[in-house]
């Protein structure tokens, strides 16, 4: 229900930005290129970029992720078009709101979707395009002064739509996290105080008989359920931690898969994995903690050094350890590497500690250049497969 309401009011707000770009366009045509006497090459000019940005404004619900080229665009045309009134001074009658309205649609999408640094940019370069075109144009007179102040207003009410759009996206994904991890913890509750529960009663009971019935036939098959019993409770004992986990995401299930995932959608990162790394034979919960050691380091990167140039993801078997060593360059001095979730290096190293491996993290010193690492040694549970 809430889905279908959610689509039918996209659509009327899709078909309310068709008419009106395609009502204010066809008003310039027809003042620009009809009613007046003669059609200069400034009126042309102007009605072009005006008709070019409408349509790279609804390109952006077609194409949502290249939201950040169509804004970008649609800002260098209306700069462009400006530059050109102010050294040019064509001849043109007064307009623009089919352009006006096109940048007013743009600029709060920007502010909506993109992140942080971009959606900053936008609000900037969107309203310096907006406010001094009328200005650059057609001249500072009254008129274009008012209509500077008017067009700064629009350009104002984009914006705070846009960031009230985003808080919107913003608690509506915490919600369903926290919705998430409700079920998640209720059904770990259950595994773990029922499943949990009948299985280790199997395992014991089994071991009861195997005492008893210590020189009977039984005992080869009895070992049989004793051993499917202990392995049904350590694979209900990872369910159960994986879903007490606040993380939504379930790694896969090979490991170069897992550090694939994890690195994808993370810029310049240069994957570096042993040959036969998927040969070896790694415990379910191995390749889990990789998978978040990768992810949280990544992620850490792109909170804590946003300017770095290269990352380097290496995973390689050492002997009896398995080595994941995540470094950048970047870094900022004073900047503690702790995420505001609380799945920092503590948390990090708790994870890995279960598993009886090691975690370093710090700052190092690469041919004068400082880089920060994190280094996991992991135990493997087995040899390399034939």
């Amino acid at each position: 229900m809430i889905r279908s309401t959610s689509r039918t009011l996209g659509r009327i707000l899709l078909v309310l930005e068709v008419v009106a770009l395609v009502g204010f366009n066809g008003d310039e045509a027809v003042r620009r290129l009809v009613l007046h006497d003669q059609v200069t090459p400034g009126a042309l000019v102007f009605f072009g970029s005006g008709a070019v940005i409408s349509a790279l404004a609804l390109l952006r619900r077609r194409y949502p992720g290249a939201i950040t080229q169509i804004v970008a665009s649609a800002f260098a045309v209306s700069l462009i078009c400006s530059a050109v009134g102010f050294f040019a001074k064509p001849a043109a009658p007064f307009g623009g709101d089919g352009e006006t309205l096109g940048l007013v649609l743009l600029i709060g999408a920007g502010c909506h979707r993109l992140r942080s640094r971009p959606a900053i940019a936008v609000a900037i370069v969107g309203g310096l395009a907006l406010v001094t075109a009328p200005m650059l144009r057609y001249g500072r007179d009254s008129t274009t002064l008012t209509l500077a102040v008017f067009w700064t207003i629009l350009w104002g009410c984009s914006v705070a739509i846009g960031l009230m759009l985003r808080d919107a996206d913003a608690r509506r994904e915490a919600e369903l996290v926290a919705a998430r991890n409700r079920e998640r913890l209720a059904l770990a509750r259950e595994l773990h105080d029922l499943v949990a529960h009948h299985i280790t009663g199997v395992v014991v009971r089994t071991q009861a008989a195997q005492v008893v019935l210590a020189d009977g036939p039984e005992q080869e098959v009895l070992r049989e359920i004793e051993g499917a019993g202990a392995e049904a409770l350590a694979a209900v004992r990872r369910l159960v931690t994986m879903l007490r986990s606040p993380e939504q995401i379930v790694p896969p299930t090979s490991l170069v898969n897992a550090v694939e995932a994890a690195a994808a959608g993370h810029a310049n990162v240069d994957l570096r994995l042993a040959p036969g790394l998927d040969d070896l034979t790694v415990a379910p919960e191995t390749v889990s903690t990789v998978h978040r050691v990768v992810l949280e380091s990544l992620t850490n990167v792109r909170k804590h050094a946003p300017d770095a140039r290269t990352v380097t993801v290496a995973v390689e078997p050492a002997g009896r350890l398995l080595r994941v060593e995540v470094t950048n360059d970047g870094i900022r001095p004073g900047r503690a590497r702790r995420t505001a979730g609380g799945y920092g290096l503590i948390g990090m190293g708790e994870r890995i500690g279960a598993l009886d491996g090691t975690l370093t993290a710090g700052e190092q010193d690469d041919h004068g250049e400082r880089r920060w690492r994190v280094l996991a040694e992991l135990p493997l549970t087995g040899e390399v497969e034939a």
